[in-house]
């Protein structure tokens, strides 16, 4: 009786707690905003919502179509529609939805297109596989008549990307040709949260406050915090990482094809994103971005790193965009720490609300000029 009565009172209390402006101060638990996808492993759920904690708080909701989006018809209206695939970085979840580089391009877009869409297809973690996987379900089934890959180059030199077994990923099949993988489907954590039990879990997280402690602690492991974890290395301010290094692994990935399976991956990465564009009729651009491009050391260098990646993707029939440079154009290459961060972690971690105002103007120019007929 005593755990029931605790747990109640527990339970009105974060409720209280989420209904008011003392969300935005106190400790609350994390909503679950992600469930199981049969394609790409994981995406968004329709219509959940709570508090985003991560770096800054946010109130964020996710759209009835299951993106992190404004409320839109699957159906296509009359203006032109894009849509933009990538990682946390497009996603935001750390700034309001009227805020996320997506809303702003859309904003900016439709005042010279009356009509047009912009519609955010980010997923946080998404590699490339994902990215693959998420435009080929989501993004179709939107009926674009644009696509912009945000692709975090550095996932293809740092991450392992053949591991399927959370996510899809890109794997040798019996001829040794490397395609979409998804052994995730087989895992015993994706069958019980596509199950009936799994969505019975999902509506107690989305109405119970108590559920989502528990959750949260389950995830994270009873001892979590004992014994005491090593302290995490911080990321470099963003625009001031010259590490020959990082570009030296981009330049041996695109030019010099090594390691073989990173550019094995990287060239069936490009070979469905043709496929799709030849087989839709609609153009996609690729936009890198973690190229660094505010090292007047590395310049020449980079640039002939940029060439290259520029030559490959147009002989295959892809658009290329240089978003770090072109960002950097923007605000100057002192300017770009200011676009990342939040408070004390100015410069590090994801885009702040001018970062995604700077990175929205950006895509906006990229998508006017690439819109099919303007």
């Amino acid at each position: 009786m005593g755990v029931i009565a605790a747990t109640i009172l527990a339970e009105l209390w974060w409720q209280v707690l989420a209904l008011t402006p003392l969300r935005w101060a106190l400790p609350l638990p994390a909503a679950a905003f992600y469930g199981p996808d049969a394609f790409t492993g994981y995406r968004h759920r329709a219509n959940a919502s709570g508090m985003w904690l991560g770096e800054q708080r946010a109130f964020v909701r996710i759209s009835g179509l299951g993106l992190r989006d404004r409320e839109r018809d699957l159906a296509h209206g009359a203006g032109p529609r894009t849509v933009v695939v990538g990682n946390s970085f497009i996603e935001a979840f750390q700034v309001n939805l009227g805020e996320t580089a997506v809303a702003v391009a859309e904003d900016i877009v439709s005042r010279h297109h009356p009509g047009a869409e912009v519609v955010n297809l980010g997923l946080s973690g998404a590699n490339p596989a994902v990215e693959v996987a998420r435009l080929e379900t989501q993004g179709l089934a939107l009926a674009p008549d644009l696509a912009v890959i945000v692709l975090q180059a550095d996932d293809l030199t740092r991450r392992r990307p053949d591991n399927d077994s959370e996510f899809t990923a890109y794997r040798p099949d019996a001829n040794q040709v490397y395609r979409l993988s998804y052994g995730f489907r087989q895992s015993r954590g994706y069958r019980f949260r596509s199950s009936a039990m799994g969505r019975a879990m999902y509506a107690l997280l989305d109405h119970s406050q108590v559920a989502r402690i528990v959750n949260d602690r389950r995830n994270a492991g009873i001892l979590a915090e004992w014994p005491r974890p090593k302290p995490v290395e911080l990321e470099p301010i963003a625009g001031t990482d010259c590490r020959v290094e990082a570009l030296d692994a981009h330049i041996a990935l695109w030019i010099e094809s090594t390691p073989a399976e990173g550019r094995a991956i990287l060239d069936a990465t490009i070979r469905d994103l043709v496929a799709i564009s030849q087989r839709h009729q609609f153009p996609i651009i690729v936009a890198t971005r973690a190229i660094e491009a505010g090292c007047p050391s590395l310049a020449a260098k980079r640039s002939g790193l940029v060439g290259a990646i520029r030559s490959q993707l147009a002989q295959a029939g892809l658009q290329f965009v240089d978003l770090d440079q072109l960002v950097a154009e923007k605000v100057g290459a002192d300017g770009v720490a200011k676009l990342y961060g939040f408070g004390p972690s100015l410069g590090r971690g994801h885009l702040n609300v001018l970062g995604n105002r700077v990175y929205g103007e950006v895509l906006a120019e990229i998508i006017e000029r690439a819109l099919p007929g303007h």
